[in-house]
C-alpha cells in the first residue's frame, strides 16, 4: 500500500512539472508508473485518493490565502518586505504577476480526480462503501477546485477527462464561466448521492464537508450570479444537513480550534492535513519573526514571541484589520490570530500573525498546524447571512450571536434591527472569525463591499474583470489557445 501511493503522488509531481500551464505537455514516465500497473485493486484505488489528496493541499495550502485574503486589505508588507506580493495588496494585477496567477497546479489536482473517476469504476472491491467514498472525494475535490477557478477567472478550460501522455489534445481554450458553474452543481450532487453517510474523516470530504460547499456555491450564486430564491433555499437545506452532523459543534474555546494538540476537534468539517515529518508547509511561514530580527532573550521565545528558521516574515496583517481584532478588549479570538509584545528592557516591538504557527522544538519551527477549509462556526454564518437576506433579522441574529458570544462572552452582543446593519455586523464577524484563513476577499465580494470597503477597489466598479485575475505571461505562451482575462494586459 506504501509503495501504491509513492507511485499515485509521484504521478501527482510529474504531472504538476509539465502541465504547469495547460500547454504542450509532454508527459514521460520514465518510473515506468503506467495505466497497465497503477489500477488493478482497491489498494491502487485508495492510493490514487490520498495522492490526490496531497496534491490537492499542494495546491490550496497557498492558493487559498493568496486568493482569499491577499487582495482584500486585510494583509501588509511586513518587516522582511511583501515578498512582491504588492500587486496583489494594491489590486494591480498584471500577467507579470506569479503569485496566484497560474492555475497549473489546480488542473494538475482536477486531473488526479479525473484519472480517478475515470478508472475507478472499474475496479472491483470488497466494500462497495469504500469505493464510493473514492469516487465521492473525486467529485468533491473537482467541484472545490472548480469553484475556486471559476470565481478567480471566471472562463476557464474545463476537462473531464483525465490524461496520462502527451497524446491528449493538452491545449484546450477557456470555456464560460456558466458551463464551469454547471459542472460544479453537478459534481456537489454526485458527491452526495455516492459519499456514505459512515464517512467521518475531516481530512478528506464527507457529506457534511459536501453539503458545506453546496451552501457556499448557492450562497455565491445567489448574491453575485442572480441565482434566486431556489439558490438560497438549496444553502439552506445543505446547511440543516450540516447541522444535523452530531460530530460537529461550536467548540467552547476558539483558541482550541488551532491547538495542534486538539487537531480533528468538533468545529472542523474538512481540513488540509499537515503532519511533522510528513509534508509541511502553508503560509504560515511567511508571517513569524525570523530569527535575524530576534534581539530578545531566548526565554522570551514562544512565552512571548513566536519565532522562525528561515526566510524573512513578509506578510503582516493590515492596520486596519489590526484595529478591528482589537476593537473590543473582550474579544478572545485576537491574541490567537494575532501576535503584538514589546520587550521593554530592550525595546523591541515584535508583531506577527500568530495563527498557523505549529510548535517550536529543537531551536526549530515546525509548521504543522492544519489549515481549515470550513468549520462549524462558518455554518452557523452562512445560516444567518441567509436568514438577513429572507428578511428575518431576529432569528439571523440568533445564529450570529452564537458565534460572538463565544467570542465575548456575553449574550446578544449583536441588537442590529434592519437589514443593512446586520450585514454590517456580519461583515465584521466573518472579518474577525477568519482572520487569516482565506476567506475575506469573497465575503467582501458576496456581501457586495468589495468597492466600498477594500480601500484600493473604491471607485473602481466599472473596470472590467477587475475582481477576476490575469493568468501570467506563461501560460499563455504555453498554450497559444489561453487568451488574457478581458480587462487585464
Amino acid at each position: 500500500m506504501k509503495n501504491r501511493l509513492i507511485q499515485f503522488v509521484l504521478l501527482a509531481a510529474v504531472s504538476a512539472g509539465s502541465a504547469s500551464c495547460l500547454g504542450d505537455m509532454d508527459i514521460i514516465q520514465k518510473s515506468k508508473i503506467t495505466t497497465s500497473n497503477m489500477w488493478l485493486d482497491e489498494g491502487d484505488a485508495t492510493g490514487a485518493l490520498y495522492g490526490m489528496y496531497h496534491q490537492f493541499r499542494a495546491t490550496f495550502q497557498t492558493a487559498m490565502i493568496y486568493w482569499g485574503d491577499y487582495r482584500a486589505g486585510t494583509f501588509t508588507n511586513g518587516a522582511g518586505g511583501s515578498g512582491s506580493a504588492d500587486k496583489m495588496f494594491n489590486n494591480a494585477l498584471d500577467s507579470s504577476e506569479t503569485k496566484g496567477t497560474n492555475w497549473g497546479s489546480s488542473y494538475t489536482t482536477i486531473n488526479n480526480a479525473n484519472l480517478i473517476l475515470r478508472h475507478v469504476p472499474d475496479i472491483a472491491f470488497s466494500d462497495e462503501n469504500q469505493k464510493n467514498l473514492i469516487l465521492a472525494n473525486a467529485h468533491f475535490v473537482r467541484a472545490y477546485t472548480y469553484y475556486n477557478i471559476v470565481r478567480v477567472w471566471g472562463d476557464a478550460p474545463l476537462l473531464l477527462e483525465g490524461f496520462e501522455s502527451s497524446d491528449n489534445d493538452l491545449q484546450p481554450s477557456r470555456s464560460d464561466a456558466a458551463l464551469i458553474y454547471e459542472q460544479v452543481a453537478r459534481d456537489i450532487d454526485d458527491a452526495l448521492r455516492l459519499m456514505p453517510a459512515s464517512a467521518a474523516d475531516c481530512t478528506i470530504a464527507t457529506r457534511s464537508a459536501v453539503q458545506m460547499l453546496k451552501a457556499d456555491y448557492n450562497l455565491w450564486l445567489y448574491q453575485t450570479r442572480e441565482g434566486g430564491d431556489d439558490a438560497l433555499t438549496a444553502a439552506d437545506e445543505a446547511l440543516a444537513e450540516v447541522f444535523k452532523d452530531s460530530r460537529l459543534d461550536l467548540i467552547g474555546s476558539y483558541a482550541d480550534i488551532f491547538d495542534i494538540t486538539k487537531k480533528n476537534n468538533a468545529e472542523i468539517i474538512l481540513t488540509l492535513h499537515f503532519g511533522q515529518g510528513e509534508y509541511e508547509g502553508g503560509y504560515a511561514e511567511t508571517y513569524l519573526i525570523p530569527q535575524t530580527r530576534f534581539h530578545s532573550a531566548s526565554e522570551h521565545i514562544e512565552t512571548h514571541v513566536k519565532l522562525m528558521t528561515a526566510n524573512d516574515q513578509r506578510f503582516i496583517f493590515s492596520p486596519s484589520l489590526v484595529e478591528l481584532l482589537y476593537k473590543d478588549e473582550r474579544d478572545t479570538r485576537t491574541p490567537v490570530s494575532y501576535g503584538d509584545w514589546t520587550d521593554e528592557e530592550e525595546g523591541y516591538r515584535y508583531t506577527w500573525v500568530n495563527k498557523f504557527a505549529g510548535k517550536w522544538a529543537d531551536n526549530k519551527r515546525y509548521f504543522i498546524s492544519d489549515l481549515p477549509l470550513y468549520r462549524y462556526a462558518e455554518a452557523l454564518l452562512f445560516k444567518a447571512e441567509i436568514e438577513n437576506e429572507r428578511g428575518n433579522v431576529p432569528t439571523a441574529l440568533t445564529y450570529l450571536n452564537r458565534v460572538a458570544k463565544r467570542a465575548y462572552g456575553i449574550d446578544n452582543y449583536y441588537t442590529a434591527s434592519d437589514y443593512h446593519s446586520f450585514k454590517e455586523s456580519l461583515m465584521t464577524e466573518y472579518l474577525k472569525e477568519f482572520a487569516g484563513e482565506g476567506k475575506s476577499w469573497w465575503n467582501y465580494i458576496r456581501l457586495g463591499y468589495a468597492f466600498t470597503k477594500i480601500e484600493s477597489l473604491r471607485g473602481r466598479q466599472n473596470e472590467t474583470n477587475i475582481l477576476l485575475w490575469p493568468i501570467t505571461t506563461a501560460c499563455m505562451n504555453e498554450n497559444p489557445n489561453i487568451r488574457q482575462t478581458v480587462g487585464y494586459n
